[in-house]
């Protein structure tokens, strides 16, 4: 949902919300081709669930005679984004027995960009916005817990576990753990990119 308004002949400020719910890690397909051969990357990946927030305020700039809000135009933007996680996160220690820590966290970034598009007046009231492409970049922090019990494990099964965690290779991010004997905590923080492009919205006119 996105609400817009003109503040001259050329400009526009808009505010933007959405909400997704039970979303599927990006790229899942992908992943599971890379990854699938190893139980514990395939489980879990294809347990992983978000709830995505994203606020979006944004400023237009209408490259017409027409005026805001219709014509083409260049947007400059600042996204907020909340990704509220769940995983089935799974190992084995020298023992051999197969341990399954289900992890919770939140994960909060805010980064900006610029997008161009174009408006379209259809009729006196509806309009149709698309979003032809809007690279942005910022930065990502979250914190994530779960619970197993591991009072079977060795100090050095628990310390080549939080090993383990801290390995992840997720390229420029930095990840620090913490396990105890039944608990398991990551904090992690790190850049991040992505693009709106491609989108469609309806709109009405008042």
């Amino acid at each position: 949902i996105q609400y817009e308004r003109a503040l001259s002949l050329n400009r526009s400020i808009g505010l933007g919300i959405g909400i997704s719910s039970g979303v599927d890690l990006p790229f899942k397909s992908y992943l599971l081709k890379q990854f699938g051969d190893n139980e514990d990357a395939k489980r879990a990946i294809e347990t992983t669930k978000m709830d995505v927030l994203t606020i979006t305020p944004e400023y237009k700039f209408y490259l017409n005679k027409k005026g805001a809000p219709i014509g083409f135009y260049v947007a400059t933007f600042i996204r907020y984004t909340k990704l509220s996680f769940s995983q089935d996160y799974s190992f084995t220690p020298s023992n051999g027995i197969l341990h399954i820590a289900p992890i919770t966290g939140n994960l909060n970034g805010v980064g900006g960009g610029a997008m161009i598009g174009v408006q379209w007046a259809l009729g006196k009231v509806m309009t149709l916005d698309w979003w032809i492409v809007g690279p942005f970049i910022g930065v990502q922090s979250g914190d994530f817990d779960g619970t197993c019990d591991m009072s079977d494990m060795t100090p050095t099964d628990l310390a080549n576990l939080e090993t383990d965690i801290e390995n992840t290779d997720i390229p420029t991010w930095k990840i620090d753990a913490t396990v105890g004997s039944n608990t398991i905590n990551a904090k992690i923080s790190g850049p991040f990119v992505g693009v709106r492009m491609f989108g469609l919205c309806l709109g009405f006119r008042f």
